[in-house]
């Protein structure tokens, strides 16, 4: 016959589960943002706390550098400049604002992406046709250099 066991196995498996995920997912994410260079662009380019701008499609095929961010980036465009977001569920990820004249767009049509867009003292994001068409339309509209052709 098997010992039964103790009284407070299922309260700390219930308890237990929820910290030591909630701990391995900060840090995939913690790893993901210094990966795709996140934090460095968030000191240089913060965004104040509920700037808000229009909303661009955003699509979902879309990378800095060689961290995926499928799904999860938002893009708004605002008279001062981008607004980039991530969803709330990635902490590390504070909100971006980044000027116009920081960004620098190249229309490189790939199998899976539209072109690149390289932040100045950051990091090339890989945007798939949607948000690299909408982006380029917003900074049209308001950016002091134009867009490169590949």
């Amino acid at each position: 016959m098997q010992p039964e066991p103790p009284w407070y196995l299922l309260p700390a498996i219930l308890v237990g589960f929820p910290v030591v995920f909630i701990t391995i997912w900060s840090f995939v994410c913690a790893i993901i943002a210094a990966t795709a260079g996140w934090g460095a662009m968030a000191a240089r380019y913060p965004a104040h706390p509920g700037f808000r701008g229009a909303e661009l499609p955003s699509g979902h095929a879309n990378r800095i550098g060689i961290a995926s961010y499928r799904g999860v980036l938002s893009f708004e465009a605002a008279p001062e400049g981008l607004v980039v977001r991530v969803m709330r569920l990635f902490p590390f990820h504070p909100t971006l604002l980044v000027p116009w004249r920081a960004l620098r767009l190249t229309r490189s049509p790939g199998l899976f992406s539209a072109g690149t867009m390289v932040v100045d003292g950051g990091s090339t994001f890989t945007l798939n046709s949607d948000a690299f068409n909408a982006i380029e339309r917003a900074f049209g509209g308001g950016a002091p250099t134009p867009t490169a052709r590949a």
